[in-house]
């Protein structure tokens, strides 16, 4: 299985591409991590690391780029290595890089996406939950997802990271969008609908990658997603 780690900047991608991995090989599973990010260093045991074909700060320097620039260019050349990124595994985690625009934006990103793709091939949606306490953010990073999911074209959980730290309460968080007052309230009611497309409707996964908490139910869903038996309620 293919699984493709995304999230907004300090969602905690790499940590949990980390403690999740050491969770899958403690309980038997043939795991391995690749780390897309030419602009970071892996911190966790990278069976492939892109930064080894391609790193961000050099394109800056040999297309004169500023970071963003760099990173854009970085993506359009991984395209070269793809034959390389693509491992085999039981659980192949892809870390993707921390400016998530740069990746899912870009047409490089969606077709460096579609050649690592396999016969199972998912995302985890990472929202930090510091960043889901009001419905204001939550709406915000729900928009997020959807959009994810519609460019990649590939089932996507949502994962709320750093459970640890916060405890939210996603059914009181929905009561305050659906019940709140003024012109705010309005437009975050209008795209409530939206929750419905992320599996936050069905299931609320919750972890800690430094607790290595929520990991069994993460895992669970991720086999429901291909079990024809199964369901994520």
């Amino acid at each position: 299985m293919e699984v493709f780690i995304l999230g907004h900047a300090g969602s905690g991608k790499s940590t949990l591409v980390k403690a999740f991995s050491q969770f899958l090989g403690s309980i038997g599973y043939d795991v391995k991590c690749v780390n897309l990010d030419p602009a970071s260093d892996p911190i966790y045991k990278a069976e492939v690391d892109v930064r080894d074909y391609v790193k961000a700060e050099e394109v800056m320097r040999r297309f004169v780029l500023g970071i963003n620039g760099a990173m854009l260019r970085a993506v359009d050349l991984m395209l070269e290595f793809s034959d390389r990124l693509k491992v085999e595994g039981e659980f192949v985690l892809y870390d993707t890089p921390g400016q998530m625009e740069v990746f899912i934006y870009s047409e490089s990103g969606l077709a460096l996406v579609e050649r690592l793709k396999g016969s199972q091939t998912c995302g985890l949606f990472l929202i930090d939950s510091a960043m889901a306490r009001t419905p204001e953010n939550l709406a915000s990073a729900i928009l997020q997802n959807v959009v994810v999911m519609l460019r990649l074209g590939i089932p996507t959980l949502t994962v709320l990271t750093k459970s640890d730290l916060w405890d939210i309460n996603i059914g009181e968080l929905l009561r305050k969008i659906n019940f709140g007052e003024g012109v705010l309230s309005e437009i975050m009611e209008n795209l409530a609908p939206l929750f419905e497309y992320t599996t936050l409707h069905y299931r609320t996964i919750k972890v800690s990658s430094v607790k290595k908490s929520g990991f069994q139910e993460l895992l669970s869903a991720l086999r429901e997603l291909f079990c024809a038996c199964g369901d994520l309620s």
